[in-house]
């Protein structure tokens, strides 16, 4: 009788480490190079506010001039929501900068780190992958919000 208690404590545990691995690849940001910022500067194609991350498109130009499709994935609605953003914040056809960590592969993706509307405003759907408020901070006094450059890339450090 033993033996079947210590087998179904393993089991269990054997059980609940599968789940907290699955649930922390989930959650990692591990697909973006969270060491530089890139700017992409666009329109707004769509604004999927949904669980478990938003996504963010825009048409903007790569770096060949060709118009393409640039997706940037964000936190989650709960999280973001108490940072102001809803489902209602982006607009289709609305312009946006756009800062964000790049995908590493080389795709017209990235995880976001915050957006500048055409009024200066400036919005923060993003979750783990971008400490919004120091970035934004760092481009400030740096000066990179009112000089960069569509497709411009900065270090997240010096």
């Amino acid at each position: 009788m033993k033996r079947f208690s210590v087998s179904g404590a393993t089991l269990a545990m054997v059980g609940v480490l599968g789940v907290a691995g699955v649930a922390m690849a989930h959650h990692s940001f591990a697909m973006f190079d969270e060491k530089k910022q890139t700017m992409v500067e666009g329109v707004v194609t769509a604004w999927n506010y949904n669980n478990p991350h938003v996504w963010l498109m825009i048409e903007a130009p790569d770096a060949t001039g060709a118009k393409k499709t640039w997706s940037f994935e964000g936190g989650g609605p709960v999280r973001i929501t108490r940072q102001g953003v809803t489902g209602d914040t982006y607009k289709k056809g609305e312009k946006l900068r756009v800062v964000m960590s790049p995908i590493r592969d080389g795709r017209t993706a990235g995880g976001i780190c915050f957006a500048i509307k055409v009024d200066g405003s400036i919005t923060q759907p993003n979750d783990g992958a971008c400490d919004a408020e120091a970035v934004l901070a760092r481009w400030k006094a740096k000066g990179w919000l009112e000089t960069a450059k569509h497709l411009e890339t900065h270090p997240l450090e010096d």
